[in-house]
């Protein structure tokens, strides 16, 4: 069976992410897959073994599902957002926590919506609008100022609503319990304190550290998860 989804060509990356993410589950159901631009388009394709396609349709609608929740929403806030009083990484990180603070609820709607053939902007624009007005709603409600304790006291906050979750921090990557890599942090612009955004996107209220990080984000990581760190051998080694 075929599969596709697509997005606009200036979100090629959103397609990227889809095949970065689902390449262990086709590789598992015996499929392959490819990415080819088409009229504007970027449009990920896979074609799966009928007897696979039940289970690995939901794993592409969980990953385009991400993609609305993380990226569009991130896209959304960015253009928005402007609040004085943080530097570059923590407005980055202040992104990361408005995405996290209701990410799965987010993901429920958007999977609710969405139907085959997979045209991820379409449906976003076309069957989603509540989404927008939902994330215009939270907007307004974000001050214009913005200072590292108040970010530090929002960020701990839904920490405290993620109870019993722990990711895992090993040679620079975050892996969920069950090992699969995470790259939410791609879909909201990576960059400097990327492992401290991808641990926040995880919705997870723990950190198992496994691994030295860079100055920013274990700085990041110890200011907002505290002692939510458990420091395993691979740290200090």
């Amino acid at each position: 069976m075929i599969l596709s989804a697509s997005d606009s060509s200036k979100r090629s990356g959103n397609v990227e992410y889809l095949h970065k993410t689902l390449f262990r589950s086709l590789n598992l159901a015996g499929g392959k897959a490819n990415i080819e631009e088409d009229g504007g388009r970027c449009v990920f394709t896979a074609d799966v073994p009928d007897a696979a396609a039940a289970f690995f349709r939901p794993s592409l609608e969980d990953k385009i599902a991400d993609v609305i929740a993380v990226n569009y929403k991130y896209e959304y806030f960015k253009r928005y957002i402007r609040s004085e009083g943080l530097n570059k990484v923590e407005y980055e990180l202040l992104l990361a926590a408005l995405i996290s603070a209701d990410l799965e609820e987010d993901k429920r709607y958007a999977l609710s919506k969405l139907s085959a053939p997979y045209a991820i902007d379409g449906s976003f624009n076309f069957t989603m609008r509540p989404l927008k007005t939902k994330w215009s709603e939270i907007i307004g409600y974000v001050p214009t100022y913005f200072a590292r304790e108040q970010l530090r006291d929002f960020i701990g906050y839904i920490i405290e609503e993620k109870k019993g979750k722990r990711v895992f921090v090993v040679g620079g990557g975050v892996f969920d319990t069950h090992y699969n890599k995470l790259n939410r942090s791609y879909l909201a612009g990576g960059g400097e304190g990327s492992v401290v955004k991808e641990v926040i996107l995880s919705s997870s209220g723990e950190v198992e550290l496994n691994c030295r990080l860079s100055a920013v984000d274990e700085f990041y990581l110890k200011e907002f998860f505290g002692d939510k760190i458990f420091f395993k051998k691979g740290y200090f080694g």
